[in-house]
C-alpha cells in the first residue's frame, strides 16, 4: 500500500524549456515514515500544507508549506512525520534534456508564489485525459517550480540540522550546548521554537531512527542495542518501548 494518497495524477510527456516532464502528482502523506528510496528520474517536491521532516542523502530538514526540494535521479530521500497535520505535497517527475544536470537543493517559496501555485493547480484536472486547454495551467505550474529550482548558494545548516548530528554521540546535552556557545536552557528554548522539539526529545528521535535502522539489519536485539550505543540490552528494550509502545522484538516482527 502506498504511504501517501494520490489526489491528483497527470502523466504527461512534454518536452519544453530544456526539460522532459513526466508526471505531476498531488500526494497526501498518510504514513508516519517513508523509508529512503530513489527514482530513475529527478523530482521536485513542494510542500503545500502541513509539515514533516524531509530527508535527502541522509540530511534531515524540517519542511513546511512553501518548502521546495530538488531531488536528483537515484538520490535517496525519505520522509518522517513532524507535527499534527500530514503534509500535502506537489510532486513533479522530470528529466533534463541534453547535457544538463540536476543538483540537490532546497528553497522556500514566498506566500505570494505559493498562493499563485494553489490558484494554478485549481485549474488542473485531478485525473483523466488532458485537453489542449489544460496545458497552459500545467506549464505555468511547471515553469514556476523550475524557476525556483535553479542553483543558488546552499543555505547554512539550521540549528535542528546541526544538533541532529551533535546529539548522535553520547555527549551530555549541557556540554553540547556549551560547545555551541549557548546556555543549555537557552539552546533548548531556541530549538523548540525552530522545530517543536527540545534537546532530549531530539536526541531520542535521532537515537530511535538509529535503533530502527539497526533492528532492520542486526541479527539480534542485543546486537542492535550495541550498535546504537546501549550497553544494556534490557535498558535498550525498556527505552525503545517508551518511545514506540512496542518492544524491539515486536517491532522487528
Amino acid at each position: 500500500m502506498l504511504a501517501w494518497s494520490p489526489l491528483l495524477i497527470q502523466k504527461i510527456e512534454i518536452h519544453a524549456l530544456g526539460f522532459v516532464l513526466r508526471k505531476l502528482q498531488l500526494n497526501r502523506h498518510r504514513d508516519a515514515e517513508v523509508a529512503p528510496h530513489g527514482h530513475a528520474f529527478a523530482q521536485l517536491i513542494l510542500y503545500l500544507s502541513g509539515e514533516g521532516v524531509q530527508t535527502v542523502r541522509g540530511r534531515r530538514r524540517r519542511a513546511r508549506a512553501g518548502d521546495l526540494f530538488v531531488i536528483p535521479a537515484h538520490t535517496p530521500h525519505g520522509f518522517s512525520v513532524a507535527g499534527r497535520s500530514p503534509p500535502l505535497c506537489l510532486v513533479l517527475d522530470y528529466e533534463l534534456s541534453g547535457a544538463g544536470r540536476v543538483r540537490a537543493a532546497h528553497r522556500t517559496l514566498s506566500p505570494a508564489t505559493l498562493n499563485a501555485l494553489h490558484a494554478l493547480l485549481s485549474r488542473v484536472p485531478r485525473k483523466g485525459r488532458l485537453t489542449l486547454a489544460d496545458y497552459p495551467a500545467i506549464l505555468a505550474v511547471v515553469a514556476r517550480l523550475l524557476d525556483h529550482s535553479r542553483e543558488v548558494a546552499p543555505p547554512a545548516p539550521t540549528l535542528y540540522e546541526r544538533l541532529s548530528e551533535e546529539v548522535r554521540a553520547p555527549t551530555p546535552l549541557a556540554k553540547i550546548a556549551r560547545h555551541l556557545g549557548y546556555h543549555p536552557d537557552h539552546l533548548n528554548r531556541k530549538l523548540k521554537r525552530e522545530s517543536g522539539l527540545g534537546l532530549r526529545a531530539l536526541r531520542d528521535r535521532v537515537r530511535l531512527e538509529s535503533a530502527q535502522a539497526a533492528l532492520r539489519t542486526a541479527a539480534t536485539v542485543a546486537e542492535a542495542a550495541t550498535h546504537c550505543g546501549f550497553d544494556d540490552p534490557n535498558y535498550f528494550a525498556r527505552w525503545f518501548r517508551r518511545q514506540t509502545g512496542r518492544t524491539p522484538s515486536a517491532w522487528r516482527g
